[in-house]
């Protein structure tokens, strides 16, 4: 009985990996979404909070921030702001949408930033048990979400930096606007805050 029960245990769990693998391989990065998350890092890179961090090699968790969390987060910090860019029948609809929504994981073919490159967040979390980050270069860590497209000018971009100097020191963390401009480029807008911190 006992080996029936773990040669269907195995059987299940293989099915379950292929199938997330086959998910893996199946999407794909669009070109607006590739325009989007690389104008968003080349910005934050660019701001005072890596000023000194310049020659820091990039590191971005392969597992992405889910699109329903952006939502969410973005309408907990609604009470900053006098005008929404959802209204609350759009987000009822789109939290429906995105309860479906298909797990993303990032590639190094999704970013154009030199001396990037993604990381499992179980080789991550393997890197601060073991205390394997002291031996590593400097490094910056991102947690990105794929971006929401709010409309075809509008997205929300949610993320979390930190060093990996000390295994993850807290740089920033928030939810930003991009937008399209007048030469249909992808551009940040504005900080919107953070419920992170």
């Amino acid at each position: 009985m006992r080996k029936n029960v773990l040669f269907i245990l195995v059987i299940i769990l293989t099915f379950s990996c292929s199938s997330s693998i086959k998910t893996k391989e199946k999407l794909e990065l669009r070109k607006t979404e590739k325009e989007i998350i690389n104008n968003f890092l080349e910005n934050e890179l660019a701001s005072e909070a890596y000023r000194y961090r310049i020659n820091n090699n990039i590191v971005v968790i392969e597992t992405t921030i889910p699109k329903k969390q952006v939502l969410n987060d973005y309408l907990s910090l609604l009470i900053n702001y006098k005008k929404s860019l959802i209204d609350s029948i759009q987000a009822v609809k789109m939290n429906k949408e995105l309860e479906k929504e298909p797990k993303y994981y990032w590639k190094n073919s999704d970013f154009i930033i030199k001396n990037l490159q993604t990381q499992s967040s179980e080789d991550f979390r393997k890197t601060i048990k073991t205390e394997e980050y002291f031996n590593l270069p400097k490094r910056i860590i991102f947690h990105l979400s794929f971006p929401l497209l709010i409309n075809d000018k509008e997205a929300l971009v949610s993320f979390m930096s930190g060093s990996g100097d000390t295994g993850f020191t807290s740089i920033n963390s928030g939810i930003v606007l991009m937008t399209k401009n007048n030469e249909n480029k992808w551009v940040f807008k504005c900080f919107l805050g953070s419920p992170y911190s």
